[in-house]
């Protein structure tokens, strides 16, 4: 829950009569830190998501505060800030403009306006905003995992505006890199882009990691709201050398009912690493849900092994691919004639293929409660 650009700034024109003369849908950019830079070579001094001063000390003259802005902009700077005096006395047109145009907040503050003064206050509610942070994490994380007591942990929330009866949507995000090197994610990475998103959609929301994953808990969104969310997610999402796969709970209300809540949006991303996809919903797991609540893990293992164990094993063994075939023919309501055209096959062949499953797992797949004891075992293969 970093501190945005328009709230760092809100007070700004009373106490250091700043103006702010572009980028106005920028105010939603998230602040880290800050830095004074006259140096205009500003990606030796920047990491990101800062708030830059300068007095242009350098300026030697037509052109030289836009190429500074773009590089400004280049290092992912979050607003920038002009001291207008002696060394920059106005900002010409050109660089308003660019500042509009990539949504980079631009503000002036007047000579007589001390840069020290402003920084030092600027960090002082950065610092403050990641208390605050640190804190709200802490009491979500103790009412989930049911550390402490509740109305204690409730009254806390409700101080920082989250309500007993409000909405929470919870979304786990883990990370695969996709050349198997054995890199640590950057979180502060998909910290920053996550609730860059959140905040663009609603006020309220809390993040945290948790054993290698993201948590964001979405409050008071719309359902719309956390569809817009995930979608916009991937749609923007440019570490293209990491896959994300992302569990999304439902949106329930109330804060004591969160522990559950949480635990399903773990329970769908573990769904979604293991199917190899970006996202799953937990409310569209359907039977996956039973099977992944399921407290023996041991009777499943059993039921995949006598079911569709030995078949898995032939194939292993002869270079077949019967797992598939069968699928394949459950997919299709066990039609011989459907199977026979998809394959390109005689319809004999596909009665064959079907003797050889038998014989190999002991089960007719034609028979109707065999058929669904097969069905099963392929769910309990996605699962496992």
């Amino acid at each position: 829950m970093s501190i945005t650009v328009g709230k760092l700034f809100g007070n700004g024109a009373v106490l250091y009569q700043m103006k702010l003369l572009a980028g106005q849908k920028g105010l939603n950019n998230l602040v880290e830190w800050v830095h004074i830079i006259e140096n205009d070579e500003v990606s030796e001094f920047l990491h990101g998501n800062e708030v830059v001063l300068t007095s242009g000390i350098l300026n030697d003259g037509d052109g030289w505060l836009l190429e500074y802005t773009k590089k400004l902009y280049a290092a992912r700077t979050s607003a920038f800030v002009v001291n207008i005096g002696p060394y920059t006395k106005s900002i010409p047109n050109d660089v308003i403009a660019y500042c509009n145009q990539v949504k980079m907040p631009l503000y002036t503050i007047p000579w007589e306006t001390r840069m020290v003064d402003l920084t030092r206050n600027i960090c002082y509610r950065i610092m403050q905003s990641e208390q605050v942070e640190i804190s709200i994490a802490s009491t979500i994380k103790n009412i989930i995992f049911k550390t402490g007591d509740i109305e204690t942990l409730i009254l806390q929330m409700e101080r920082y505006g989250y309500l007993r009866d409000s909405h929470f949507c919870f979304i786990v995000m883990s990370f695969e890199h996709k050349e198997d090197n054995q890199l640590e994610f950057d979180m502060n990475k998909i910290k920053m882009y996550s609730e860059r998103l959140a905040r663009s959609i609603h006020e309220l929301y809390i993040s945290f990691s948790y054993k290698d994953s993201w948590v964001l808990a979405l409050v008071n969104y719309g359902n719309y709201d956390v569809t817009n969310f995930v979608d916009t997610f991937f749609k923007n999402w440019n570490e293209h050398s990491w896959k994300v796969h992302m569990g999304i709970s439902e949106n329930k209300a109330g804060i004591k009912m969160q522990a559950e809540n949480f635990n399903n949006a773990f329970t769908a991303m573990t769904m979604a690493q293991k199917q190899g996809k970006e996202m799953v919903f937990y409310d569209k797991l359907d039977i996956h849900k039973l099977l992944l609540n399921a407290k023996d893990k041991e009777v499943l293992k059993e039921y995949y092994k006598d079911t569709l164990g030995k078949l898995e094993k032939y194939d292993k063994e002869n270079n077949t691919d019967l797992m598939s075939f069968l699928y394949m023919f459950l997919q299709n309501n066990g039609s011989q004639s459907l199977v026979a055209e998809k394959q390109y096959i005689h319809r004999n062949t596909v009665n064959n293929q079907l003797k050889k499953i038998e014989k190999i797992t002991g089960y007719n797949p034609s028979n109707l409660e065999e058929k669904l004891r097969f069905y099963l075992g392929f769910f309990v293969k996605d699962v496992m």
